[in-house]
């Protein structure tokens, strides 16, 4: 499947959420169902990289998507060593909300360029004073989504865990701005 060069922001109108399969169903359900809603209330912002090969008149299959929201994070939920330099009450961070691949795309380091998109996103909107933010943060949603995320040192878990168990992992903006 070719893909187009660029994220682009998801279009119920041009972009097909209902072929999109994963191998998750709480990710394909957040895309069918959900990603549209948190950006018509302004939640949420969803990214996706179509498929460049649809036939005239269709819409394009979405063969990977991020989204992106804001939140905060307590200082004391921080690892010393970076909480020390930081204000002592929350601070703003990006949180990568979800991130997939379709299953017929997989394999091919979509994955790779799908996050390095989003870490440039956040650090662009930090950069330019848009969103102030001290991190980006990412709720682990299972083992494989951990086995992807430790293959990247910079990301370090928060403490304590999320209250809901998901192992929760943190990079630093100053980290992001590098890439």
């Amino acid at each position: 499947m070719k893909l187009l060069r660029r994220f682009v922001p998801l279009d119920r109108a041009l972009h097909d959420r209902a072929a999109f399969d994963c191998g998750v169903e709480e990710l394909n359900t957040f895309l069918h169902q959900h990603a549209r809603r948190g950006m018509d209330a302004g939640v949420s912002y969803t990214w996706v990289l179509p498929a460049a090969n649809s036939p005239k008149g269709e819409k394009k299959r979405i063969c990977a998507w991020y989204t992106l929201t804001v939140a905060h994070i307590e200082h004391t939920n921080l690892p010393a060593n970076t909480a020390k330099r930081l204000p002592h009450y929350p601070l703003p961070v990006f949180v990568l909300a979800q991130l997939a691949v379709d299953g017929q795309c997989q394999g091919r380091g979509l994955g790779d360029i799908t996050l390095i998109n989003a870490l440039r996103r956040c650090a662009q909107l930090s950069q330019r004073g848009k969103v102030p933010s001290v991190a980006v943060v990412v709720d682990v949603l299972n083992d494989a989504a951990l086995h992807f995320y430790d293959r990247y040192p910079d990301f370090r878990p928060l403490h304590p865990p999320a209250t809901h168990q998901r192992t929760r992992l943190f990079i630093p903006m100053g980290i992001v701005e590098q890439l």
